[in-house]
């Protein structure tokens, strides 16, 4: 299991903290009793070397992918457990993650989405997938997301491979006016079953997001994926 630090505030560090995520959750951390902000890296900020001693505990990264490659593995190599809630990472970044973790003795988590939502449309998705061929997958976000099909669109994919046999089709769509949706249609003889889910505001983030900080130093060492890895353990 990864160090667990004793009873006390956990101390965060926050990457991207300017960003559209990483500004609503500075103020969450800040408005937690249980928890306390003990540093921001913005866009152009140079990454510390001594996180650790610095009294960071867990950074959360927020940012973009060429500041995450920097950043996480830094602070796993210093002893401080990341979550990373990133876009844009590639199998390549992920291995280097977990091989971090390994080497800091720390647990690490990557979320593809915190929102607790899709994590049960995820659940929903595999189930039903044992059952009936999913015949496609539709996503929206705003325009500025970078990654498309996002990251919970392939990790439902995924899990509905895994189910199944097959990944289902993806469509992307970007827009100004959209947050986040995702819609996972079955189909059977003479029925059909959709999931959707909608994401009208960031704040639907923070319940998820607040969760992997405080129960992911309690992971085992390495990285885990998925906000599945904490959400059973904290019922």
């Amino acid at each position: 299991m990864s160090r667990v630090a004793p009873e006390r505030p956990l101390r965060v560090v926050v990457a991207g903290a300017a960003g559209r995520l990483g500004s609503i959750a500075v103020h969450a951390v800040e408005a937690a009793e249980d928890l306390v902000l003990v540093g921001l890296l913005v866009r152009g900020d140079v990454p510390r070397a001594d996180l650790a001693e610095g009294g960071a505990d867990v950074l959360l990264d927020v940012s973009l992918a060429e500041a995450t490659r920097v950043h996480a593995p830094m602070a796993a190599r210093a002893g401080v457990c990341p979550v990373i809630g990133t876009s844009g990472l590639v199998e390549a970044d992920i291995v280097a993650l977990r091989e971090a973790c390994r080497a800091g003795g720390v647990a690490g988590l990557l979320v593809p989405n915190f929102s607790i939502g899709a994590v049960l449309q995820m659940r929903f998705a595999r189930e039903a997938a044992r059952w009936l061929p999913c015949t496609g997958l539709h996503e929206v976000h705003h325009a500025g997301k970078r990654d498309s099909p996002s990251g919970t669109a392939r990790a439902t994919a995924d899990a509905i491979a895994a189910a199944a046999g097959g990944a289902p089709p993806i469509t992307s769509e970007r827009r100004e006016e959209a947050l986040a949706e995702q819609r996972v249609r079955f189909a059977g003889p003479f029925e059909t079953l959709t999931l959707e889910h909608v994401v009208n505001d960031r704040a639907a983030y923070l319940p998820g997001l607040l969760l992997a900080l405080r129960s992911v130093q309690r992971l085992p060492v390495g990285l885990s994926v998925g906000l599945d890895a904490v959400l059973d353990a904290s019922l």
